[in-house]
Formats: structure tokens, sequence, C-alpha cells
């Protein structure tokens, strides 16, 4: 099945809207999330996480300042500790 075509997703045609009409309560993630960010990340900046919490509303965010993309490696105890502490 293409997905695209079921959505109605595809090139802009021109007249057409540029973003099809979608209810933003339905883009909403319900469950508890941990997001556990480096802020030196040089791919995902910290912007990225601006207006989240629209979206996520049951959001934890925990950032770590000398963190990189590679936090996960350079920073494992930490992150562990933080993924223990939220499902606990």
């Amino acid at each position: 099945m293409n997905y695209y075509r079921a959505a109605n997703l595809g090139p802009p045609v021109a007249g057409a809207p540029a973003t099809p009409a979608v209810d933003a309560g339905s883009l909403q993630v319900k469950p508890p999330t941990l997001v556990i960010w480096g802020e030196k990340d040089t791919a995902l900046l910290t912007g990225n996480l601006d207006g989240m919490n629209q979206f996520v509303p049951n959001l934890t965010v925990k950032r770590i300042p000398d963190g990189s993309h590679w936090v996960i490696h350079e920073k494992p105890a930490l992150v562990n500790q933080y993924i223990r502490e939220f499902i606990q």
C-alpha cells in the first residue's frame, strides 16, 4: 500500500494547500516520554526541544551540558541513571 497516497501526501501542487489539514491533538504522544539531550550535539541542536511539550504533554527532558550527539557513549552512567529514575 502506498501510505503517502493514503495519507494524501505528496509533492506540492499549484493551488493546493502546502500541508494537509491535521488535528494537532492527533499528533500528541501521550505516554510518559524521556528525552536525554547532549547540549553540545552539532547534528541535533537544542532548539529542536522548543515546543516539544506541545506535542508530548508528559515530557521529561534531561539535558547534559557537556554531552554531544554520542552522549550515551560519553556519559553512560548518567544516561542509565536518568533512565532508571524515569522508569521507577
